[in-house]
C-alpha cells in the first residue's frame, strides 16, 4: 500500500463556481480522460476550515499548488505545502483541512489501479511509502493546465502521470512511519476485519474496552465523523469497487453486509458521486 507525498500539478478544463460560506469562494476546473478524473480547485479562506471527508473506491491524489493543508488519513496527519502531493489508496477514509487563512490552489485526481503501469502495479498496491519531493516539471505542467484542447493534451497528461509513478519508485524513501493511536488502530482493525458483515457499535465498543457512548464520543472527537457514518462510507466505497470490477449490485450488497438490497441501493445511489 502506498502513501506518497511529492510535487505535482495537473491539467483541467471546465469551469464551475461554488460559493461555500465557511470555506470561501471556490472555482473548479475539470479535466477527465479515460484513466483520470481531475479537479483543480482555487479558493480563499478566512480561517482554518475542513473541506472534505470521504472514502473512495479508487486511488486519489491530492496536490497543493498554493497554500498549506493537512490531510488526515485513517488518524494519521500529513501536512502538504506548495508543490507537494499525497496519493491515497482505495478504501481509506481521509479528510482535508486548510491550515489557515489565505489563497489555496489544489488538485485532486481519481484513478483505478489500471492507470498505473502494470510493472509497478503489484508493488504499488502492497507497499507503503512516505516521500516528499519537488519536481522541475511543475512549470511545464502548469503551462498544459492553461490549454483548452483536452483531446490533444490527454496523451501528454498520460505520459506525465506515468513518469510520476516511476518517480515514486526511484526516489529515496523515508522509512519512518507515523503511529496511529491504539484506540483508532483497534477500531480500524475490527472494522476492516468485519467490513463484509453487519457491524454493531456494541461489538466495536467491547473490542476497544469502552462503553458504547464513550466509544462513539471518542471516535467522533478524533475522526470528525460518527462511527456509523464512517462504517457506511467504507462499506459503500467497497461496494463501488466491487461493482466497478463487474460484481452484480445485489452480490456487492451482500458482500458488504446488506441483506436488504433496497436499503443498500438507496444509500448507494445517494452517495454514488462521492465514491
Amino acid at each position: 500500500m502506498y502513501i506518497i507525498i511529492f510535487a505535482f500539478n495537473i491539467a483541467f478544463l471546465a469551469k464551475i463556481w461554488y460559493n461555500i460560506p465557511e470555506g470561501g469562494d471556490f472555482v473548479t476546473y475539470e479535466f477527465n480522460t479515460k484513466d483520470f478524473e481531475i479537479e483543480y480547485i482555487e479558493s480563499e479562506t478566512a480561517h482554518s476550515v475542513l473541506w472534505e471527508r470521504h472514502c473512495h473506491a479508487k486511488y486519489e491524489m491530492i496536490a497543493v499548488a498554493e497554500g498549506d493543508i493537512t490531510v488526515t488519513l485513517e488518524g494519521q496527519n500529513y501536512r502538504l505545502q506548495k508543490n507537494q502531493i499525497i496519493i491515497i489508496p482505495p478504501l481509506l477514509y481521509h479528510s482535508v483541512r486548510a491550515n489557515g487563512e489565505g489563497s489555496y490552489k489544489r488538485i485532486t485526481a481519481l484513478f483505478s489501479a489500471d492507470a498505473i503501469p502494470c510493472v509497478l502495479r503489484e508493488d504499488f498496491a502492497k507497499q507503503e511509502r512516505n516521500t516528499a519531493v519537488h519536481t522541475s516539471r511543475i512549470e511545464k505542467i502548469k503551462e498544459i493546465c492553461q490549454k483548452e484542447d483536452a483531446a490533444f493534451f490527454a496523451p501528454l497528461l498520460q505520459s506525465l502521470m506515468t513518469e510520476i509513478f516511476y518517480d515514486a519508485f526511484m526516489m529515496p524513501q523515508d522509512r519512518t512511519k507515523a503511529e496511529t493511536d491504539e484506540f483508532l488502530r483497534k477500531t480500524f482493525e475490527y472494522i476492516d476485519m468485519h467490513l463484509h458483515e453487519k457491524i454493531l457499535l456494541d461489538d466495536l465498543a467491547r473490542y476497544t474496552a469502552r462503553s458504547k457512548s464513550s466509544f462513539c464520543h471518542l471516535f467522533e472527537s478524533k475522526m470528525n465523523i460518527s462511527p456509523k457514518q464512517y462504517i457506511l462510507q467504507k462499506k459503500l466505497a467497497l461496494a463501488s469497487k466491487l461493482i466497478d470490477e463487474g460484481v452484480p449490485h445485489t452480490a456487492a450488497a451482500m458482500q458488504v453486509g446488506y441483506e436488504n438490497y433496497s436499503n443498500f441501493y438507496r444509500l448507494y445511489r445517494k452517495n454514488a458521486e462521492k465514491l
